[in-house]
């Protein structure tokens, strides 16, 4: 067997980590090995019921100091659904930066804190937004991973204040979904980017639910989330063939000593049509 992985999951906004890598994270800390969590933002601008639902109908917002207060403990309300998340996939060790998710830029305070981070950390593997999703920078996904992608690159050598060695990671995985999806915008058109690797997630999906259910504040519980899905992870799934799957687009290319042909491979290869089928049509209770 070799050695446990430490697998670090990064997104910008409180939701991020578990609509995108949810059920890859259940499985790797099944299987024992080491998952942190790594939320940018405080996200309170972001899907909140009470400061982008109920304020957007409003006639005025509240002045400067009771509207940052609001924000404050909506932040916490949202990390404290973070937290109940985690448990749900097993995963103990989240990290909130707290950044403000205004005007979200790779900049080197940032950077440099983030890369601070992972000389501590020491994660093998990273799990994060695609640096050119939704067409670059002005879109907070996308300045995320291009803050990780910057951060990895000072985290590989020494930094003054800094104590922890250089840290290198054995490979990068961006979240597929956006990345590759079907196309609505023009930059959806840029780059001919797609999902070169499906994780099965069909006997965790249902800790995924629980994960998505249990942000209730950001409006990712209930019907959102069984909607997500099954048309996001189900779309993933029949691209794969399997019922359920998450995208996801390697940073790197990788070198094997052989052919590495998978049991799935092997599997789709011995099945009928209508066998493949039924896998990949299977549907959880959902309810």
């Amino acid at each position: 067997m070799a050695d446990p992985l430490r697998i670090l999951s990064i997104g910008a906004h409180p939701a991020d980590i578990f609509d995108q890598s949810g059920g890859t994270m259940a499985h790797h800390r099944d299987q024992g090995d080491w998952v942190g969590c790594v939320v940018l933002t405080h996200g309170a601008r972001v899907h909140d019921e009470i400061i982008s639902e109920q304020m957007f109908h409003m006639e005025q917002v509240p002045d400067a100091d009771d509207l940052t207060n609001m924000m404050n403990e909506r932040a916490e309300i949202k990390a404290n659904e973070v937290r109940a998340a985690c448990r749900a996939l097993g995963v103990e060790d989240v990290f909130f930066f707290g950044a403000d998710d205004s005007v979200l830029l790779p900049d080197k305070p940032t950077v440099q804190r983030l890369a601070r981070f992972l000389r501590e950390q020491k994660p093998d593997v990273i799990l994060t937004h695609f640096p050119e999703e939704g067409g670059g920078i002005w879109n907070p996904h996308a300045a995320t991973g291009q803050i990780v992608m910057l951060a990895l690159g000072l985290a590989g050598s020494v930094d003054p204040g800094d104590r922890n060695p250089p840290h290198r990671v054995m490979q990068i995985f961006y979240w597929g979904c956006g990345a590759a999806s079907l196309p609505s915008k023009v930059w959806d058109a840029r780059g001919g980017y797609y999902n070169d690797l499906f994780i099965d997630i069909t006997d965790v999906v249902d800790k995924k639910l629980a994960a998505l259910d249990a942000l209730a504040s950001q409006g990712y519980g209930g019907e959102y989330a069984r909607k997500r899905i099954e048309t996001s992870d189900g779309a993933f799934g029949t691209a794969g063939g399997v019922a359920y799957a998450e995208g996801f687009i390697k940073a790197n290319a990788e070198t094997h000593y052989v052919l590495p042909v998978t049991d799935y491979a092997r599997q789709s290869a011995r099945d009928s049509d209508h066998e493949r089928m039924a896998r990949y049509s299977y549907r959880i209770p959902t309810r």
